[in-house]
């Protein structure tokens, strides 16, 4: 035994694959398992009896609210993080919770699979590319070629992380209510010293379904953006800044395309009319950093090139050129020294993340 692992749900709609996420959590092995599920607006949650603990806060809380609630409510020393319809296999959790028994492990991802098809990768980790987009990565390979070590980012889908050191980072941030916490969490805990790990044999089966819609793609941008203007030092911002710019005026053209312009501009709108939230933010974010961008870029990428499916791509001449800015200008001006080369290079630490 491993100690005593609080699960933390969250639920909002339909869910249904709640109950059957809860039942695997309970049968995990070797770990003593506590069921917290969140009821954001579910009726599924009416259903769920004890053991599991239901917290009803009369009002959808988003997601990260309602992790935050879980994790406030939890009585074990280890959280761990599950999507509602994310059914963990019985020895993920104890994986996870051994993970975090060395103390420079702050963030401990499970590999996810996707649920209708058994062996191929949803997500080993995620890459973050220096403008803060995000994607699942290694999705579609084969889950034998999953490896464990460090990644950009774990996950939202099933992480694990000690309870107190999620409250020393100050949970998840609020503001974000969906989409893009998990990319957050995971560079503060890369400034605070700790590390971001993702465990091969730890798994667990996404019913996964990705797709976009006008507000997702609002959440989505804003909270990138928040991200970005918030964790850098301001001498990496006027590096990026460029970069940007390029990066805003093409997705303001492909937003128009797409049918959701109006969701990008209101998200530039919000950022304008919150910018007292923006500087407390970053205040405290640039408050608990431990270590300089130099070293948190050395877990970023530069080459903007995930799978077609995600929507992301960008031309060939343009990656050139952003690749060319970053190592022959931009790294400079950063004064990141030798963590442009592998930036610059989007070497990740999986193949094909």
């Amino acid at each position: 035994m491993t100690g005593t692992v609080t699960a933390v749900i969250c639920a909002f709609g339909p869910e249904p694959h709640l109950a059957e996420v809860v039942t695997a959590v309970i049968r995990s092995t070797s770990i003593r398992t506590e069921v917290i599920v969140v009821d954001n607006g579910s009726p599924a949650c009416a259903d769920l009896k004890a053991p599991v603990r239901v917290l009803r806060p009369g009002e959808n809380t988003g997601f990260a609210g309602g992790c935050n609630l879980g994790a406030r409510a939890a009585t074990g020393d280890t959280l761990v993080f599950i999507n509602s319809d994310a059914l963990v296999e019985p020895d993920c959790l104890a994986l996870l919770a051994e993970a975090l028994h060395d103390p420079d492990v702050v963030l401990a991802g499970a590999t996810v699979l996707v649920a209708d098809e058994p062996g191929v990768v949803n997500s080993w980790g995620n890459p973050v590319h220096l403008l803060g987009f995000s994607w699942a990565g290694g999705y579609g390979y084969p889950a034998s070629q999953a490896r464990t070590g460090s990644r950009a980012s774990v996950s939202g889908a099933v992480f694990g992380v000690r309870r107190q050191d999620f409250l020393d980072l100050g949970g998840l941030d609020e503001r974000y209510f969906a989409y893009g916490e998990d990319v957050d969490l995971s560079l503060r805990a890369w400034l605070s010293g700790g590390a971001v790990e993702v465990l091969a044999p730890a798994r667990a089966h996404h019913h996964y379904d990705f797709s976009r819609n006008p507000q997702k793609m609002y959440l989505l941008e804003r909270n990138r953006l928040i991200t970005v203007l918030t964790t850098y030092r301001a001498r990496t911002l006027v590096a990026l800044s460029p970069l940007l710019l390029a990066a805003e005026l093409a997705l303001f053209a492909r937003s128009g395309r797409d049918g959701w312009r109006p969701q990008k501009v209101a998200g530039w709108r919000w950022l304008l009319t919150h910018r007292g939230y923006l500087r407390r933010r970053r205040n405290r974010v640039q408050g608990m950093r431990r270590l300089d961008d130099a070293v948190l870029f050395e877990h970023l990428d530069i080459d903007l090139d995930p799978p077609a499916r995600f929507g992301m791509s960008v031309p060939p001449l343009g990656r050139a050129v952003m690749k060319k800015y970053w190592s022959s200008i931009g790294g400079r001006l950063a004064g990141l020294g030798q963590a442009e080369g592998q930036a610059a290079a989007g070497e990740g630490p999986v193949p094909g993340g």
